[in-house]
């Protein structure tokens, strides 16, 4: 019975040694293929912005209850992100509002730290109203960090990407879909599975599932959940929305015909990094929750040994 008591205290702490060496080697391997900083933990610093109401005459509101970011950032924090490292700007999007995001970006956001900025709204407001291709792309290159994740969920996204293509710092952009195509947010009234961007609900669904692990080293980079989840937005939206005559009629009335495609939409990535760029965290934080757990689970296993020694 004394081995066995023995064994109870220090299994929780080999367990636990475990847990950090499993954690380290994944580290590791992102080290190895250049995705990681070599200094340690790398910091993630995200702005997510997302427009439903639109103040402007003549604009659609997107009543989706602000879903988008809302995934977005559970997404990160599930992979370790820290809260007040995601900044949300929600309606308003205009020039300021868009810069002060940039500026926050800039102000936080160290050379090996990963930046991260996501965008919803209309493609047109991206447009005329933002002006988006008339400055944003210079202030975006000049961010000064390897590790730059650029995602625009808009209507005719591609477009918005193009000019930071030739940005000669280590970057991924992606846009939900290519320049002559129109993106799909559902709303609760039409009656469809999926409230929001199509796109974003699969890419985020993505980044956890160990299904779009493509090289199975354990972790799922932005590539490989963009490459997972561009068929799955494609099937939904033949299979559940341009089934629908209505839906569809709404694309004839721009002039577009999915029915016309094997596939649609066509999302766009621009990968200008080397390897692969993972967005996962691994601090301490993660670490400690997890020891303290085995190691209670393991003192009332001991608990219950000495309780029947006694009896």
């Amino acid at each position: 019975m004394r081995k066995k008591y023995w064994m109870a205290l220090i299994l929780p702490f080999c367990l636990g040694t475990i847990v950090f060496a499993t954690i380290t080697q994944r580290q590791d391997i992102g080290n190895s293929n250049n995705i990681e900083s070599v200094n340690g933990w790398v910091d993630g610093w995200a702005a997510l912005l997302e427009m439903n109401e639109f103040p402007e005459a003549g604009w659609n509101d997107l009543p989706v209850n602000f879903i988008n970011s809302e995934r977005m950032k559970a997404s990160l924090l599930s992979l370790g992100w820290k809260t007040d490292h995601i900044l949300e700007i929600r309606d308003d999007l205009n020039i300021q509002a868009v810069q002060e995001a940039l500026e926050w970006l800039c102000n936080n956001t160290d050379s090996g730290d990963i930046a991260l900025f996501y965008i919803f709204t209309h493609g047109m407001w991206m447009s005329h109203v933002l002006h988006w291709n008339d400055w944003f792309p210079a202030k975006w290159k000049s961010l000064d960090t390897s590790k730059k994740v650029l995602i625009i969920d808009t209507c005719h996204a591609e477009e918005f990407i193009n000019q930071v293509r030739d940005d000669e710092s280590s970057h991924i952009s992606v846009a939900c879909c290519s320049a002559d195509e129109i993106a799909w947010a559902g709303v609760e009234e039409e009656g469809l599975p999926i409230i929001g961007s199509v796109w974003n609900y699969y890419f985020t669904e993505a980044l956890s599932n160990s299904s779009a692990d493509h090289d199975g080293n354990g972790i799922v980079s932005v590539e490989e959940a963009f490459n997972f989840s561009t068929p799955l937005v494609q099937k939904y939206m033949n299979e559940k929305v341009f089934t629908v005559p209505e839906f569809l009629q709404q694309y004839h009335d721009l002039g577009i015909y999915p029915e016309n495609f094997t596939e649609y939409p066509h999302p766009v990535m621009d990968d200008g990094y080397t390897d692969q760029l993972i967005i996962p965290e691994f601090p301490f934080s993660i670490i400690l929750p997890i020891f303290i757990v085995i190691t209670s689970a393991m003192l009332v296993v001991d608990k219950r040994a000495r309780a029947k020694l006694c009896v």
